[in-house]
């Protein structure tokens, strides 16, 4: 069986570019497909994967310039038909799950999300879109004409997958149909030091409006807490003018770096209302508490008590208390290792395997 991947674009370092190179790993003959390429901007595993990329995209050097140029990679993506491939795998929110392909082909989608500019554009600053007054250009002009061009397409994929409860729920509201849940996975140390914590937060997220890396800067700034940012996005200078000396951007770093941040972290603080969320995961792996918005993808990944806390609104208010309330609580390591091994990767693997070849 000839299976190809399609990713909407590999512009970032996300979970939903993490969970591809897990898709390769179940599928590793599939060549990857996807809109724009940017090898420095994205996990350097792509590296030794087959990825094919559409006409033109060699001229794009940015996220942003990708962005701008959306209409084509709309239709330049839905002429791909995969005739040579008995099954293609959408990876997709925005692009890759509107490929047509050829009748003899068989197409299944890994569906992260509605398309949040379409069902959610009050979630983007004007700082985190291409040119200003992009989204609320676009909605008020075509809001619904596009959603339901959306509706249209989406329900035309025979097979849908997706992270989580939280998101099965939305798809179905949204366009429907019903999805098959696969939990991202998340790869578990077997061992790691206990004893080695250090008094810092830490924040792990693209800088950009809907993720509110703001409430993390400001509840530490407030509270005199030292937080270490993980990332890189548009909202990033104005994070960081908002920012105390106790608060460090480190931009990107690699896996190794990460990881020794994640082990030595006092808790990951996760502010956004995520639709499944692989940071939280991945904190939890190295024994990491996590201080998180009680909604969403965070509810299904984090156990109260056990793995973290919860706040109930995304505001300063509400993280400096939970803040609070988690310096005096406690959290045992192997507890929160057990819990996290139940998002494993060969879990993840033998369930989209399945899911893709089954007829």
């Amino acid at each position: 069986m000839k299976i190809a991947i399609v990713h909407d674009a590999l512009c970032v370092s996300g979970g939903a570019e993490r969970l591809v190179l897990w898709m390769s790993k179940a599928f590793p003959d599939a060549p990857v497909y996807t809109s724009v390429y940017l090898p420095q901007n994205t996990f350097p595993e792509f590296r030794q994967l087959d990825v094919r990329t559409l006409p033109l995209a060699g001229g794009i050097r940015t996220e942003r310039q990708f962005k701008l140029l959306f209409p084509l990679w709309l239709m330049l993506m839905q002429q791909q038909h995969f005739a040579d491939f008995d099954v293609v795998l959408s990876s997709s929110t925005y692009l890759a799950k509107y490929i047509r392909p050829a009748p003899s082909v068989r197409h299944v989608c890994y569906l992260y999300a509605p398309f949040r500019l379409l069902w959610k554009p009050e979630s983007y600053s004007p700082e985190s879109l291409p040119t200003p007054q992009a989204a609320s250009g676009l909605v008020k002009r075509a809001s619904s004409l596009l959603r339901n061009w959306d509706v249209k397409r989406t329900r035309e994929i025979p097979r849908i997958a997706t992270s989580c409860h939280n998101m099965a729920q939305e798809i179905k509201q949204v366009y429907g149909v019903p999805s098959t849940i696969l939990y991202p996975p998340v790869e578990v140390p077997s061992d790691f030091a206990e004893d080695s914590r250090e008094d810092y937060y830490l924040s792990v997220s693209r800088l950009i409006s809907h993720k509110r890396i703001d409430l993390a800067v400001a509840a530490c700034k407030r509270s005199g807490k030292r937080l270490i940012v993980v990332g890189d996005g548009p909202e990033r200078a104005r994070l960081e003018q908002m920012s105390d000396s106790r608060i460090t951007f480190l931009g990107r770093v690699d896996d190794i770096k990460l990881r020794e941040l994640y082990r030595k972290a006092r808790g990951l603080i996760f502010p956004s209302y995520e639709d499944y969320g692989i940071v939280p995961l991945e904190a939890q792996s190295w024994g990491t508490p996590v201080i998180a918005f009680g909604k969403g993808g965070a509810l299904e990944t984090i156990q109260e008590g056990v793995s973290g806390i919860f706040f109930d609104r995304q505001d300063v208010d509400a993280v400096v208390a939970a803040i609070q309330r988690f310096e005096v609580s406690s959290f045992d390591t192997g507890q929160i290792h057990h819990w996290v091994s139940r998002f494993n990767v060969e879990s993840f693997i033998n369930g989209l395997q399945t899911f893709v070849t089954t007829v």
